[in-house]
């Protein structure tokens, strides 16, 4: 059959036509309210025009809740016409979306990003795979602890022992594992591997754990420790590479820098980063393997058998981000970058100012002293430049050549090469490499030229940036106050492809290079800046050595700002257009394959001289859209500034569990909100689940309007809520959701406020695109009053607009909770009805009473994620009474019309006091009327053991949606 392809485009058609979605965004999996934000009104519509469309029979056994996907309506369509049933199945790894405030498919022009740590909840991904695992052994027992866990998962294990100096590879069998010891710095003994290595299906690179007892200032030159992050781990994957290629696996790196990949701490070792960065690169070269660069706070790493656990649970369990951090608290963070542009005041540079460049002669770091010399003309400082290149003396006399006199240069040197040559013959490549040499000093002479034209100081070594001794020499013995180390090599290839020279070579320069440059000063220089790059900061195929080197040197940086002694500045570089690596070799064809904005000369030395001159530190990256390799739209914009009243309000923990962070702040009029709603976050929506898929509870969308109004309005609290309409649920179909909560304030009448809110959140595809309006879920009105304020006038006006429902009895319990629950969905987070006391009244106006309670009343307390560790959160508008308000009444509706119902709104409410800890508190229901569309409306009021009124609810409505079984039906007696 030919449904997909005839009818596809037909039905999509269809849905474009009332929703006015662009068609390419529609996709046959996403649930049609969930994820695209079509109700059962716009849904029952399309259905309409798909019978006329298809001419489809009228079929009375149709249910709308049982299609709800476009290719459940597919599998109808077929059905109907007697066709074979022939469904698109589409199964993609959907990744968190950040809202409007993430900026990445809107990116134009380059600016400065700062990066920084952001909550990270992943997204449900079980991923399936079997065969061999091949593990890099630890020395804290967490790769023991693993290879049990993993046997137990079905696996095979091999672990490999690196041990510097071993003389050949040894092969032994334990009773768990094949164990493999060799040295992680020799090529030939990890190449020989690949002939060991059947059916892998993953790697796990723990050895850098290795390096958390050990520190990089006492390691050698060329590092020894780099074989444990870096080296071993590219032997290994080169090894692997031809069997992860042709299967779904997944490679992981561990280290334990802080747990947020160093961008805060000051004790750690940096070069255990290098795997991140290979991790990273290797992710988009192999895209269909599951990737994780995990970085552990270094306490979980003393519990090994919880920490192997965590592990594995996340690797096989979520989907989404590469680049994951694990706090002690078990919080998941990623790694992002916020537009933020530098506020301090210019520092200038002084006579005693001496600052040693390496890579400084041309290129992209010439370029910026010179910009950082012209905007400090006259300040006398020392610019220590070295590099490899020697200086010719014949270039000297070249500084005023015109082109054509160097293009005549280089056709005299032609010659000179034929007179040399025994054979009278040179060829291209011999001819342009002498060339060059001499263009490399003419540019160094022009750099030398520049800065002692503004008025300072340029001295030019040669020297290999590996070499202390060398660099000691040109120093000779001044105090250096700055080092910038632009020196750097890059040789992009496929691990497949790459040598083990190649990667060695590219990674020392950078890391040993760093390591020679401070070694070489007699103490840390206030200003340390390292040249990196995009690559290092997000990864990219080809570019396992550089994205290693610079992860290093971005660590590196943000540990030597938070020691509080020096800046240490990780400038990550987009391509520079015109000079430098972008110009030349094969980067300028990578970054223009990844679609990647490259940055004008000008624009990359005004941002280099900023950095440096007004207080810029950790890691920074100056670049445009970076099109592919923004693969989990990483960019944010500039964080607000918070009144200092909101902020004190954010800074207490045990407040405000549903605001991530402020999108947008007016102070006195708009509040805009985030939260990304979790299973493992939020675990209370594990209990509030229909069919497996949470529901983000109307109570807590209730919370989510009171704590941002809260925050909107400080100095008040809440007294109800009115015009509540529950209306687009919220439902984590895939994982995490984020939402947005919008508070505007509408009125401030004496001490009284109404704060207008509202809960939106995005259309985003698989692709992770986001299109349309955002989904409006709920709406409703906070009624607030200024604390402190004499509020009995106000009080009394709210007692006056209570519902008049009488006093629940206080009696033995009729039918106690079990009742309840066989008959409700929640789950024991929400299970807030501590059971029936008695039906009430007569049929024309028929009641009921029960038990309500409160949170920590319920079977089990733990609604947060928090809380299971031991935090106290603090909930604003009691929800679980509200929600108990809700059960009791959704109670008496199934007595009443055998239908199960949900709450569509409430007109209006109030909270008159917070009940004291273990209060019994009871409630009543009174039905007022059932329309012709099954929404019944009650009253409700909540009293408290004095028998004073606690909470009211005026005018609930509760929607019928489903019959009850007969087995289930009940009447009470009344």
């Amino acid at each position: 059959s030919n449904v997909t392809s005839e009818a596809r485009d037909k039905l999509v058609g269809v849905v474009v036509k009332h929703t006015g979605y662009p068609e390419d965004f529609i996709e046959l999996d996403q649930d049609l309210e969930g994820e695209l934000g079509i109700d059962t009104v716009k849904q029952a519509e399309i259905m309409g025009d798909v019978r006329d469309i298809f001419s489809l029979p009228v079929d009375e056994s149709f249910v709308l809740s049982e299609h709800p996907t476009l290719n459940h309506f597919l599998d109808y369509i077929a059905k109907m016409r007697g066709e074979e049933t022939v469904v698109e199945e589409v199964y993609e790894e959907t990744s968190v979306n950040e809202s409007k405030l993430d900026v990445s498919n809107n990116m134009q022009g380059c600016r400065r990003w700062q990066v920084e740590i952001e909550a990270c909840p992943g997204t449900n991904a079980p991923l399936t795979v079997n065969g061999t695992v091949v593990l890099t052994i630890d020395e804290w027992g967490i790769s023991d602890s693993m290879t049990d866990l993993l046997r137990e998962r079905g696996f095979d294990v091999i672990r490999i022992g690196l041990e510097p100096g071993a003389k050949k590879v040894s092969w032994q069998e334990e009773s768990t594992s094949s164990v493999c010891r060799l040295d992680p710095g020799n090529e030939e003994q990890l190449a020989s591997l690949s002939e060991r290595f059947e059916n892998v299906c993953g790697l796990i690179h723990l050895a850098p754990l290795q390096l958390t007892s050990e520190t990089w200032s006492n390691d050698l030159i060329p590092s020894q420790q780099l074989m444990f992050s870096a080296h071993s781990f590219f032997g290994l994957l080169k090894s692997l590479d031809s069997s992860l290629s042709n299967k779904d696996g997944f490679v992981a790196s561990v280290t334990a820098l802080d747990g947020r990949h160093g961008n805060h701490a000051e004790r750690f070792n940096s070069l255990a980063c290098a795997a991140s960065g290979v991790t990273k690169s290797y992710a988009f070269e192999q895209p269909h393997l599951r990737c994780r660069a995990f970085d552990l706070h270094p306490e979980l790493i003393l519990d090994s058998a919880s920490t192997a656990k965590l592990l594995l649970d996340d690797l096989f369990g979520l989907g989404g981000d590469v680049e994951i951090g694990i706090d002690k608290d078990y919080r998941r963070w990623t790694m992002v970058c916020f537009a933020e542009d530098l506020a301090e005041e210019t520092t200038p540079l002084g006579s005693d100012d001496i600052w040693v460049v390496s890579g400084g002669g041309s290129g992209v770091t010439a370029s910026s002293i010179v910009g950082l010399s012209d905007a400090n003309k006259n300040a006398k400082a020392t610019f220590v430049l070295l590099g490899r290149s020697n200086l010719i003396p014949e270039t000297e006399h070249w500084l005023k050549f015109t082109q054509k006199e160097l293009d005549e240069k280089r056709m005299i040197l032609r010659e000179e090469l034929v007179e040399q040559s025994p054979d009278g013959k040179v060829t291209m490549v011999q001819w342009n490499r002498a060339w060059q040499m001499r263009i490399r000093s003419l540019d160094i002479r022009k750099t030398i030229q520049s800065i002692e034209k503004s008025g300072n100081n340029a001295e030019y070594h040669v020297a290999d940036v590996m070499d202390k001794l060398a660099i000691s020499t040109a120093i000779n013995k001044r105090k250096v106050t700055g080092i910038v180390h632009g020196a750097g090599l890059e040789d992009s290839k496929l691990v497949s492809d790459k040598t083990w020279q190649t990667f060695d070579k590219v990674t020392r320069v950078k890391v040993d290079g760093l390591r020679a440059l401070i070694d070489a000063c007699d103490e840390l220089p206030s200003v340390v800046c390292a040249f990196t790059s995009v690559a290092g900061r997000f990864g990219n195929g080809g570019q396992t050595d550089y994205a290693a080197a610079n992860s290093v040197l971005d660590a590196e940086m943000a540990r030597i700002s938070a020691r509080g002694d020096s800046r240490g500045i990780a400038i990550g570089w987009t391509g520079w257009r015109d000079v430098g690596m972008a110009t030349r070799g094969s980067i300028e064809s990578v970054f223009a394959a990844a679609g990647i904005e490259t940055l004008d000369v000008s624009e990359g030395v005004s941002c280099f001289v900023d950095e440096v001159m007004r207080g810029g530190k950790r890691r920074v990256l100056v670049c445009g859209s970076l099109g592919l390799m923004d693969k989990f739209q990483s960019f944010r914009e500039k964080p607000l500034k918070l009144p200092p009243k909101m902020a004190s309000m954010m800074d207490d923990a045990s407040r405000f569990p549903f605001i991530d962070k402020i999108l947008l702040s007016e102070d006195g009029k708009t509040l805009h909100s985030q939260c990304t709603l979790s299973v493992a976050d939020y675990p209370f929506l594990s209990d509030h689940a229909i069919e497996g898929v949470p529901y983000h509870p109307g109570v807590m969308a209730m919370e989510m309007f009171a704590q941002n109004a809260l925050l909107l309005c400080p100095g008040s609290s809440i007294a109800g809520f009115q015009n509540i309409e529950f209306g687009l649920p919220i439902k984590l179909m895939k994982g995490a959701l984020v939402v947005r909560i919008e508070s505007t304030i509408q009125t401030k009448s004496g001490n009284a406020i109404l704060v207008n809110s509202r809960i939106v959140s995005d259309l985003v595809n698989s692709r992770g695109e986001i299109f349309g309006e955002p989904r409006i879920h709920h709406t409703g009105v906070v009624r607030l009053i200024k604390s402190g304020e004499n509020v009995s006038q106000f009080l009394e006006k709210e007692i006056k607009e209570m519902p008049a429902v009488g006093l629940p009895i206080d009696e033995e319990l009729l039918e106690h909770p079990s009742f309840i629950y066989l008959r409700y969905f929640h789950g024991p987070r929400f299970q807030s009805h501590g059971g029936v006391l008695k039906g009430v009244g007569d049929l024309e106006n028929p009641g009921l009473d029960g038990i309500a309670l409160m949170r920590h009343q319920l079977p089990n307390s733990e609604l947060f994620a928090q809380e299971a560790s031991g935090e106290a959160i603090l909930l604003e508008s009691l929800p679980m009474i509200f929600e108990a308000a809700f059960q009791n009444s959704g109670l008496l509706g199934m007595e009443l019309f055998k239908f199960s119902s949900l709450p569509v709104g409430i007109e209006w409410s109030t909270i008159l006091r917070v009940p004291e800890k273990g209060e019994k508190l009871r409630l009543r229901s009174l039905l007022i009327y059932q329309d012709e569309d099954g929404v019944a409306t009650y009253n409700v009021t909540v009293f408290g053991e004095d028998d004073s009124p606690v909470v009211a609810l005026k005018n609930l409505k509760l929607k019928s949606m489903a019959p009850i079984p007969e087995s289930q039906q009940f009447t009470f007696k009344r």
